[in-house]
């Protein structure tokens, strides 16, 4: 990941989506990390395709999201092996009164059948998944 360049956008909301890429890159290289180790869920990037269509200037925010995510690798879900994940976690969760979001906790599944740390901003919604390394970079 050493040494990646990605261009800056020019307005304010753009730059700032930017940022939080460019942190997580620094943090990556911090704790030592291969470029190929960091990635996306698959749920994540359906869920930015959303933001993006939604958002009533998809050209202009799907290029930036793609731009953003380019040094990322993207993590197909695996179907057998994250469905087995879900149904966990979703049992657990609500065993207990206390759900996660519907695509929460399909990523969460996602993270824990590859075994991976998740990073995310909301820490607090996936704290409450048993098992779960989940970590903010943003901060």
């Amino acid at each position: 990941m050493r040494g990646l360049k990605v261009t800056v956008p020019k307005d304010e909301k753009h730059r700032r989506w930017h940022a939080i890429g460019r942190r997580i890159i620094s943090t990556a290289e911090k704790k030592d990390q291969e470029a190929h180790a960091v990635g996306l869920s698959a749920i994540s990037v359906a869920e930015l395709e959303f933001g993006a269509r939604n958002s009533g200037n998809y050209e202009r925010e799907i290029e930036v999201t793609r731009r953003t995510m380019s040094p990322f690798t993207l993590f197909d879900f695996d179907a057998a092996d994250c469905a087995f994940h879900y149904g966990s976690v979703r049992c657990a969760v609500e065993k207990v009164g206390n759900p996660v979001g519907p695509l929460d906790t399909l990523i969460a599944a996602h993270a824990l059948a590859l075994g991976a740390t998740l990073v995310a901003n909301n820490t607090t919604e996936f704290a409450r998944v048993p098992g779960l390394k989940c970590e903010n970079w943003a901060i």
